[in-house]
Order: C-alpha cells, then structure tokens, then sequence
C-alpha cells in the first residue's frame, strides 16, 4: 500500500523521466567504449565541448552518470533536494546544446531529426523541472 501511494503520488510523468534518466546514465557510463566503437560519433559533450580519448570518457563519462543515477534516485523517491538539481539540469542541457552546435561545424541534420531531439531533450530536462517545481508539495 505504501509504494502504491508513491507511485500514484509519482505519476506516470516522472516514472518515465526516471527510466529515461537511468537510460542517460547508462550511456553516460559506457562513453569510453562509444568513443573506441566510434571516434567520430561517440564521446561525453560537456559545455560544448566534446571530449575525444578514452581517458577523458573514462573518467567524465562515470561522474556524469553518477550525477543522474542520483537524479533519477531523487525523482523516483520523491525527494525536495532533487528540485534544485533539476533547475540546474534544465539550464545545463540547453546551453550544452547551444554550445555544441555554435561550437562544431558540422553539416546540419535534418528538420525533423532537430524537431525530435529539440522535444525530447527540453522535455527531459526543462519539463521535469517545470513538473517537479508545479508539484513541489509531493516532494519529501
């Protein structure tokens, strides 16, 4: 009865922004073995700046994963301390993205495939803040 009353009081929102976090995590984690499949394709952006070896993916691409393994931990529990790192997260993934593509020259991708990744990114970071902010009582 207890868990069924925290992921009521979750919602399906945030059960998937959770699962869709644990997933960044995850690729956040195996940055090292991206970057050695592919140099050209794989490898952490920080602040537009895209990191090339596996020693820098090695050691990045896990802080930056621990970082969303605890934020994915703090939205599914429901904690008040996660409200302020999803502030944080909602301005870092825009400006990551800004500085990226004004950093890099890089043939542009498709409308559509900016459409995609524009929703999906904002969504992630900006609408879970603006979700966790609106609903802020169900913190604890």
């Amino acid at each position: 009865p207890r868990m069924a009353s925290k992921i009521a009081r979750r919602g399906w929102f945030l059960t998937v922004m959770t699962v869709l976090f644990l997933l960044l995590a995850l690729s956040d984690f195996t940055k090292p073995l991206q970057y050695v499949n592919n140099p050209a394709v794989g490898g952490l952006v920080v602040l537009g700046h895209k990191f090339h070896g596996v020693a820098h993916n090695l050691i990045l691409g896990p802080i930056f994963g621990i970082i969303l393994l605890i934020y994915a931990y703090g939205i599914w529990n429901l904690r008040a301390w996660v409200l302020p790192l999803s502030f944080v997260y909602a301005f870092y993934v825009p400006a990551n993205m800004v500085l990226f593509w004004s950093l890099h020259q890089l043939p542009p991708p498709t409308k559509s495939f900016i459409v995609m990744y524009l929703f999906l990114s904002l969504t992630g970071s900006v609408g879970t803040a603006i979700y966790l902010a609106y609903h802020r009582e169900r913190l604890s």
